[in-house]
């Protein structure tokens, strides 16, 4: 007779491998991992400590976010679990301070997601994002020597991947040798490199060096060809879409303010272009995978409906964001042999919703129970960022106007 530690019978389940939901199948769950998954009619004699009876539930991965800054606190990373993620990347951070989370919630000492991290955002003297949110998650580099031994140094601390900064619209950027160099290095050591990324500029220089993902949807115009020369070379992108409507909601408190009015509006347009750029992008075969920017403005601690109906909203069907929130996400972390899916061998990571979330996405509230590592957490309350300090940017706006033309971009 096998024993085991939870057995959740009769469940309806996606298993994000099949092409729809399997009825009246049963998992077993033991020493953190999927010991048993299949039909409840051919399941093997067992004996479990604890049985969950799962008929008329629904079963699904537990959810990969590979774009997050939610290294702030333990309710922060215990909200994304609560909520139906169990793997989160974060994708700005100081080096030390990331480590550590990493280590704490790896060491058991923190109920947290599964934490993988880039670090601190490589980028050039007063570049994006030091010249908006300060030198705390960037590092400056100058010249291809140095950016490539910076990569180097972040990889030999344990880095899980590198990211640099291009936004040409706020500032200087680092050069087409330095964006190589990073690059180069990077897949030398066998790390990804993704970066942030805003208009067909950055997008461009991202393309011509072969750039594994970006970590945005471009808010502006892109020509056909770029898009398409970024699908031949299988360069993924992490939407994020939703951002740019929190942004929006964000500025609208300081609407009858220039700058303010100039970024409510903005942000209001990025939030469209990104939609239909999401779509074309698709159209020629592109491949994206999910990730939501989560703690910016208005963006959950936990998994994001809106972002989810976002992507429908461009064609993807349930299935589809599905997969690439599980699957196709434990693929980039390169841990697809142990995550995003429901198999026997992998981790015991998985949501239990009392209504299908594939069905409607208001039904991610119905979730029960989330399994990390075959431990269960109970549902709990979504947390949210703090409201920003607006009056910040403004006032840099009055004293510098950040870069002459602002206003025409």
């Amino acid at each position: 007779m096998l024993k085991v530690q939870t057995a959740i019978e009769k469940a309806i389940v996606y298993d994000a491998v099949s092409n729809g939901p399997l009825v009246d199948h049963t998992l077993l769950l033991d020493n953190g991992k999927i010991a048993y998954i299949g039909p409840s009619s051919s399941v093997p004699e067992y004996k479990a400590m604890e049985v969950i009876e799962g008929e008329g539930l629904f079963v699904v991965p537990g959810f990969i976010d590979l774009h997050v800054h939610g290294l702030v606190n333990e309710a922060c990373l215990y909200s994304f679990l609560q909520n139906g993620v169990t793997s989160i990347r974060d994708l700005a951070s100081d080096v030390f301070e990331g480590l550590a989370w990493r280590n704490r919630e790896r060491s058991g000492l923190i109920a947290s997601p599964r934490i993988y991290l880039a670090g601190p955002i490589l980028t050039c003297a007063k570049g994006y994002p030091e010249n908006v949110w300060g030198p705390q998650a960037a590092e400056r580099v100058q010249g291809r020597y140095q950016a490539q031994e910076k990569v180097r140094q972040l990889a030999g601390m344990g880095v899980d991947l590198i990211k640099l900064g291009l936004e040409h619209e706020l500032g200087p950027c680092l050069s087409e040798a330095e964006v190589e160099g990073i690059i180069t290095a990077a897949h030398e050591l066998g790390k990804r490199v993704t970066a942030h990324i805003t208009d067909s500029r950055d997008f461009e220089m991202c393309v011509k060096f072969g750039i594994d993902e970006v970590a945005h949807m471009p808010a502006r115009d892109v020509p056909d060809d770029l898009w398409k020369e970024a699908v031949q070379k299988k360069i993924k992108i992490i939407p994020t879409i939703q951002a740019h409507a929190g942004w929006a909601k964000e500025w609208q408190r300081k609407d009858d303010h220039p700058f303010g009015n100039f970024c409510h509006h903005g942000f209001k347009e990025g939030h469209v272009k990104c939609r239909h750029n999401l779509e074309r992008f698709l159209s020629l075969g592109g491949q994206v995978v999910y990730g939501t920017d989560a703690g910016n403005p208005n963006m959950p601690f936990g998994v994001s409906m809106k972002e989810w109906e976002d992507m429908q909203s461009t064609g993807l069907t349930p299935q589809q964001c599905l997969r690439l929130s599980t699957r196709d996400a434990a693929e980039v972390l390169g841990m697809a042999d142990q995550l995003g899916t429901l198999e026997k061998g992998k981790f015991a990571d998985l949501a239990i919703y009392e209504q299908d979330p594939l069905k409607d996405t208001n039904n991610f509230s119905t979730l029960k129970t989330v399994f990390k590592n075959g431990k269960a957490y109970p549902a709990g309350p979504m947390e949210y960022p703090m409201p920003f300090d607006l009056e910040y940017w403004i006032d840099q706006w009055e004293r510098t106007e950040f870069k002459k033309g602002w206003h025409e971009s």
